[in-house]
């Protein structure tokens, strides 16, 4: 009789560390998901951060601007700087956008960006689409249209 009572509490320790096993197994999975999120979102952030860094050093100094204006067979190098400022400023509100996406940017913050984004959109629509949009990806611009068209 004795030996029965350990087997079912073997049994049962049994069926407890499966369970216990296959929790832990969830928890690993979810974990390297957001951690995969938390890596990607941090390499788009970098890789923004370079293209930022690279079109405000162009901006800024006129040698550059005449040779990358030459370049991108742009006569009057004001309307690139000017485009290269702008499309800078959107990198950061797509770099917002992407970061509250992963959960990384709070909701209050994002209010903020996001007025800032359908308000600029909104009252200069046309230059946005013809020399802003073409620079952002497809979901940051679907979002643009669709979120912001919606507030107005």
């Amino acid at each position: 009789m004795n030996s029965d009572k350990i087997r079912n509490w073997a049994h049962f320790a049994e069926i407890v560390s499966g369970i216990a096993v296959v929790f832990t197994l969830v928890f690993v999975v979810l974990e390297i998901r957001g951690n995969s999120d938390l890596v990607r979102a941090n390499a788009f952030d970098r890789s923004m951060e370079s293209l930022i860094q690279l079109r405000t050093n162009i901006a800024s100094n006129d040698a550059s601007l005449r040779v990358m204006a030459d370049h991108w067979g742009i006569e009057n190098p004001e309307v690139l700087r000017q485009q290269l400022l702008v499309v800078s400023m959107w990198s950061i509100y797509e770099k917002t956008y992407y970061s509250h996406q992963y959960g990384l940017v709070g909701v209050a913050e994002w209010e903020r960006f996001e007025k800032r984004i359908c308000g600029y959109s909104q009252s200069r629509m046309d230059f946005w689409k013809e020399s802003v949009s073409v620079f952002l990806t497809e979901e940051f611009r679907n979002f643009v249209i669709d979120s912001c068209q919606q507030s107005s």
